[in-house]
């Protein structure tokens, strides 16, 4: 049965995947704190992450703008995110959730001192099943779109998802920019 489920996670996740591209995902836009959002992400990861030995922390961003979200589609987000973070980051390793207020955005960042991506994958990271690492992967869990989900729920906010890495071993940084409310 966990196979079955595996199977209809997938799909489920493959039908969220299209309908972001697609631009017929059902935003419920709210005002939001980013520095809230960004807690609230830390909270619900912490558990996994204290399992792991892996140290999360939240920079919030004094006074930042509030933004215009639909708080459950940036909640999975930022789930995407920090579930990619601590699987490319060994025990012992860190995870940074900061806030930071740009011109006219605010940007949510998740540095990891992980394995790093190498150059040639950076334009892949957020493509449906992309694996830098097959071998290693393949049983870590993931359906192999929470990254490409998260890709394409961004820009239904007027916004973008970045990856950063500056060499394999150095950790990777993912960046969600959302505009500020208003």
């Amino acid at each position: 049965s966990s196979q079955i489920e595996r199977i209809s996670r997938l799909a489920d996740d493959l039908g969220q995947v299209s309908a972001a591209e697609e631009g017929r995902l059902n935003l419920t836009l709210d005002t939001a704190d980013p520095s809230v959002l960004a807690g609230d992400a830390v909270l619900a990861a912490r558990e996994a992450y204290e399992r792991k030995h892996v140290a999360l922390l939240v920079d919030p961003a004094e006074g930042a703008p509030l933004v215009r979200v639909d708080r459950s589609r940036i909640a999975q987000v930022l789930a995407n995110l920090l579930s990619n973070a601590l699987r490319h980051t060994p025990g012992n390793g860190q995870v940074r959730v900061s806030v930071l207020a740009e011109q006219d955005a605010v940007s949510i960042q998740v540095t990891d001192t992980g394995d790093g991506i190498a150059a040639e994958h950076l334009p892949h990271v957020f493509e449906r099943f992309y694996r830098a690492d097959t071998a290693r992967d393949r049983d870590s869990g993931g359906t192999g779109v929470g990254l490409a989900i998260s890709r394409a729920i961004a820009p239904a906010h007027h916004g973008a998802l970045t990856a950063l890495s500056a060499a394999p071993g150095n950790g990777a940084t993912l960046t969600l920019l959302v505009p500020r409310a208003g």
